[in-house]
């Protein structure tokens, strides 16, 4: 296994004392957020459908839908994803 030495502000420390035993698991949590986030931006920029985001997110086109609203994302339904929903 990896390890990493990571500067985090000294504001920050109070914060992180609740997890110090999981602080590969808090790690490896916001990597999957900024992974999400970086995907759901190519899907608003136009670059990725919104099928192919859910594809690289490993996630059903269902569960992107709420973590894309959880994030202040509003995808635009078709008719592929409109078909999706319903079953």
């Amino acid at each position: 296994m990896a390890k990493a030495v990571v500067d985090i502000p000294d504001e920050y420390l109070p914060d992180l004392e609740a997890y110090r035993d999981r602080l590969g698991e808090l790690l490896l949590l916001g990597l999957t957020q900024a992974r999400l986030r970086e995907i759901l931006a190519q899907y608003e920029r136009g670059d990725i459908s919104f099928g192919r985001a859910a594809q690289l997110a490993g996630l059903s086109q269902r569960e992107l839908v709420r973590q894309a609203r959880a994030l202040g994302v509003s995808p635009t339904w078709d008719e592929e994803m409109l078909r999706e929903e319903l079953k």
